[in-house]
């Protein structure tokens, strides 16, 4: 979650995460001389694929990621915000439909109480520890 902020806000129009899926040993992998990958050269995937167990598992990124593809859609802007608190981030979109996309992430290891102002209306949120929350509406006018 930490890296998609930072790559938004950085000024990145897209982003995307090169090991989908992988399995419970996180490969297969890669093995280049050239590019200095070792063997094993072991990755974090978006989904486990556990083959003895028969199992899938959708790792945190894989939320991260949904909260973002899900909403924050192809010809989003990113919009201004502010204000603070610890552990806290917020970035924000216009979408192509004049919606408005906040995604709003916590690193605490307990819950915080955040709020979203928009036009003097506030809409306050309780964020459970190390988590994702992602906010849509439609400005008064529209």
């Amino acid at each position: 979650g930490q890296q998609i902020f930072s790559d938004l806000e950085a000024g990145a129009s897209a982003w995307i995460y090169w090991n989908m899926v992988l399995d419970e040993r996180g490969g297969p992998w890669a093995v280049s001389p050239v590019h200095r990958n070792p063997d094993p050269n072991i990755q974090h995937p978006v989904v486990i694929i556990d083959r003895e167990a028969k199992q899938v598992t959708y790792t945190g990124l894989y939320y991260y990621l949904a909260h973002f593809s899900k909403f924050v859609r192809p010809g989003a802007v990113r919009i201004a915000t502010n204000g603070l608190v610890e552990d806290v981030r917020c970035i924000a979109f216009r979408t192509p439909k004049n919606q408005r996309v906040a995604q709003i992430m916590s690193n605490r290891d307990e819950s915080v109480q955040v709020s979203v102002v928009w036009r003097g209306r506030t809409l306050s949120l309780t964020l459970p520890p190390i988590s994702i929350a992602t906010c849509l509406w439609e400005p008064e006018g529209q």
